[in-house]
């Protein structure tokens, strides 16, 4: 138990700092980290009721800083969520019963890959804060398909949506990682709706994570302050790369 609400706590911390991740960073920790540690297997979907339930302890926690600090615009913060959310209710009951581990590892891994790219790109501080309607559209027809992820992987790829809401909404840092954790909850509570009408929602090792990603998520806005943007980046990249290595390795034996 305490393994779990570490790994909880680390994940959340992450997580509330750069906008998204602890999903990312939970799934490998609880399919190959925690039973080296304990001899113990979960099931895939154990996994992704675990990595659900963190993202909406600690993005909603977290939100609560970033909505005290007023860095969540919620004019259109509430629209994309609504949209992902959606997405996330619906593949959650109807979709996630029918895919097996290894379509999750594959669908996992490009959700790693493109997460690893995109934290290459170098993101610089906007100051128009009001999108055109057209790129605003776009970004909820994207972060739907992001959340029908979500419903089936427990992952939504929130990290894809930070280079959009920042380079084509134009939104500044800051509040676009408050966006993306603010959406980041709701897609994670609308999908674990949808993973609880199908009977698919395995709570006991979920609540146990998420107390820990409730923690993280608490106290990660604050840490955040002394981490340099570069060096999180960079752990965050490193952090993704051994990710895409382990999955990749299992896809291999499971193909074989």
């Amino acid at each position: 138990m305490i393994i779990l609400v570490v790994f909880g706590v680390l994940c959340g911390m992450i997580a509330s700092i750069v906008g998204a991740g602890s999903s990312m960073m939970m799934t490998p920790l609880l399919l190959y980290l925690y039973p080296l540690l304990t001899g113990t297997q979960f099931t895939i979907q154990t996994i992704t009721s675990a990595t659900l339930a963190l993202t909406l302890f600690s993005t909603a926690t977290a939100s609560i800083r970033y909505h005290q600090a007023k860095l969540i615009p919620y004019r259109y913060a509430l629209i994309l969520a609504a949209s992902g959310s959606f997405g996330s209710f619906i593949s959650g009951s109807y979709i996630a019963q029918y895919v097996n581990h290894l379509f999750v590892l594959i669908l996992f891994g490009i959700i790693a890959v493109l997460s690893f790219v995109f934290n290459l790109i170098p993101i610089k501080e906007n100051k128009v804060e009001k999108p055109e309607t057209i790129l605003l559209v776009i970004g909820i027809i994207l972060i739907f398909f992001l959340g029908i992820t979500t419903g089936i992987i427990g992952i939504g790829g929130m990290v894809l949506f930070m280079p959009y809401l920042v380079y084509v909404l134009h939104f500044p840092i800051r509040k676009a990682i408050g966006t993306t954790t603010l959406s980041g909850a709701m897609i994670a509570l609308f999908g674990i709706i949808g993973k609880s009408v199908a009977g698919m929602m395995y709570w006991k090792i979920a609540l146990i994570v998420a107390i820990g990603g409730m923690v993280g998520g608490y106290i990660g806005p604050s840490l955040g302050k002394f981490f340099p943007e570069r060096i999180l980046r960079y752990g965050l990249g490193g952090i993704l790369l051994s990710i895409i290595a382990m999955v990749v390795i299992d896809i291999i034996q499971l193909v074989r």
